[in-house]
């Protein structure tokens, strides 16, 4: 007697799997994926170097696409520079990404002597000749960064021995320029435009010379890009020069000398008249503050020293004790003391809508300029540039060389002021402050009695409102309206003329209709806080003709 196959097949199955499982082992047993080594790829140009995830490097391990990013955007670099007309350089490249921080490098060394802790860069080139790009895993992947040293690789290959702040203020003028994005600024912008090491600031970025790229990228907008590829041009030409005298022979023929060339762009950076996203409308840090009262009399002075080829900029404050009180129009008359051997010309800018910057006049060693001028406190600050022009192209350079900021100002009480407008699109170099999220009306301050009297006569009703931003007042009058008056940033001199049928109710001080409440609002209707004072009429005394005599 047979089974049925129905049975006999579960079995079957089953014994073929048993089989199976014996004849076939498991698959990590005959073919691991590798998980050491250096793993490479290549493109054109470059070939790119990278850990895998156990060793050497295993805090440096990246993908492989990644690493094809890398190579996409060191390409894209090395083309755009080599459509500028740059020289490329002879040999492909190699690229190693790395940590810096344990000195685990994914192919060939850093070159010695590279400052310590190696953790603080994010890139490292090693010297001419080797033509290796090493990249911080952590912190050099970016394009900026790529760019950057791509750069100095062309830099290289016709002009090796240049100064530093050259090649590092070209190297970041072009990242910039291929990036099309923000730049870095400088936190010690009053350092020596050509001081490399660790006495030139606080910061990497300021160390290594990178603020040079500010200084290319006026020279690039006020005679073109061409003329900046003409400065390594001629460094390259001429391998004993300083990198202001490559920079001079540039220049000079176009007009300026290379001190009024770093004048006008100190100019330029105290206004911000940049067609560059990094620097247009950037306001200058400031290495002293001026605040000018609200009375008539002598500016306290204030005392700089500056050295060759630096600036150093000077806040100038309105209003001293007029944050709450009213303003009025004035006279600043300002004085600079320059240093003996200093030919510089100082500037100043209003920082006001419309304003642009104006030359002080010079005679010897004084420079004069007289302003317009108020004491609102909230208007914007004005700056003064104080630029040591001296260099090493015509020697000497000079260094600690002090000028002296003082003035005085005339106020006209006679004048009552506003605040003066700030230009639009104005960045100040600062923390970042987060905007608010709401439309808040702005806060009110009232400078007036707490009764304020109104003549018969004129019927005006006029007082000086300060006010924290832009808006709108609204005013009633017991229950009648008055009317709306605009509102600025700062004091604003409000009027009204009340009706004539009020004036009766006004005689006496204590009624409901006496109340004058001011409520602000912001420009997108939400209402604030309201304040409020009583109004009273005064009447005119009826003057009595003199008796005739008999």
């Amino acid at each position: 007697m047979t089974r049925s196959s129905r049975f006999l097949l579960p079995f079957a199955l089953i014994a073929l799997a048993s089989s199976l499982a014996v004849a076939v082992p498991r698959a990590a047993a005959v073919d691991p994926y590798p998980t050491s080594g250096v793993a490479t790829l290549s493109s054109d140009h470059f070939q790119i170097h990278y850990s895998r995830d156990v060793a050497p490097c295993p805090t440096a391990a990246i993908s492989q696409e990644q690493a094809g990013e890398v190579l996409g955007m060191a390409e894209r670099a090395y083309a755009l520079y080599s459509g500028w007309g740059y020289t490329a350089p002879g040999a492909p490249v190699d690229i190693s990404v790395d940590d810096f921080s344990i000195d685990c490098f994914a192919h060939g060394a850093i070159p010695l002597g590279t400052p310590m802790p190696h953790g603080r860069w994010d890139a490292i080139i090693t010297p001419v000749g080797s033509d290796e790009i090493h990249l911080g895993a952590a912190t050099g992947l970016a394009y900026h960064v790529i760019a950057h040293e791509v750069f100095h690789v062309f830099e290289d290959a016709v002009a090796a021995g240049a100064q530093q702040w050259l090649t590092e203020g070209l190297a970041e003028w072009a990242s910039v320029r291929a990036n099309t994005a923000a730049g870095g600024l400088e936190q010690n912008p009053d350092r020596t435009m050509d001081c490399v090491g660790s006495e030139c600031g606080d910061s990497e970025f300021d160390r290594n010379g990178y603020p040079g790229w500010m200084l290319f990228e006026y020279l690039a907008e006020r005679f073109g890009d061409a003329k900046v590829k003409s400065v390594l041009d001629a460094a390259a030409a001429n391998p004993g020069w300083t990198g202001t005298q490559a920079l001079s022979s540039v220049v000079q023929p176009l007009g300026p000398a290379l001190g009024k060339f770093f004048e006008d762009y100190t100019t330029a950076r105290l206004t911000g008249s940049f067609t560059s996203t990094a620097l247009a409308g950037v306001l200058p840090q400031t290495q002293a503050s001026i605040v000018i009262g609200s009375s008539s009399g002598a500016v306290s002075p204030v005392t700089l020293a500056v050295n060759h080829l630096a600036v150093r900029y000077v806040d100038v404050a309105h209003g001293l004790d007029t944050d709450t009180g009213p303003c009025y129009s004035a006279s600043l008359a300002l004085k600079v003391a320059l240093p003996p051997l200093v030919a510089s010309t100082p500037y100043y800018y209003a920082n006001t809508k419309g304003a642009v910057a104006q030359a002080f006049s010079v005679s010897g060693t004084t420079a004069s300029l007289t302003v317009p001028w108020n004491t609102c406190g909230a208007s914007p600050h004005a700056y003064v540039s104080l630029p040591n022009e001296t260099n090493d192209v015509v020697p000497p350079a000079l260094d600690g060389r002090e000028f002296t900021v003082s003035g005085t100002v005339t106020v006209d009480k006679s004048k009552p002021a506003a605040a003066s407008e700030a230009p639009a699109g104005v960045k100040v170099i600062g923390p970042v402050v987060q905007a608010p999220t709401t439309d808040p009306a702005p806060d009110l301050t009232l400078h007036a009695p707490e009764l304020i009297r109104v003549s018969a006569k004129t019927r005006l009703l006029r007082f000086v409102v300060f006010s924290s931003g832009d808006g709108t007042l609204k005013a009633t009058l017991g229950s009648t309206w008055l009317g709306s008056a605009g509102l600025h940033a700062g004091n604003n001199d409000v009027r009204f003329i009340l009706p004539t049928q009020l004036l009766k109710t006004l005689r006496k001080t204590n009624t409901p209709d006496n109340v004058l409440m001011l409520t602000s609002y912001s420009p997108g209707g939400t209402q604030g806080a309201s304040v409020t004072r009583r109004v009273a009429v005064q009447l005119v005394k009826k003057t009595t003709k003199p008796k005739r005599r008999r």
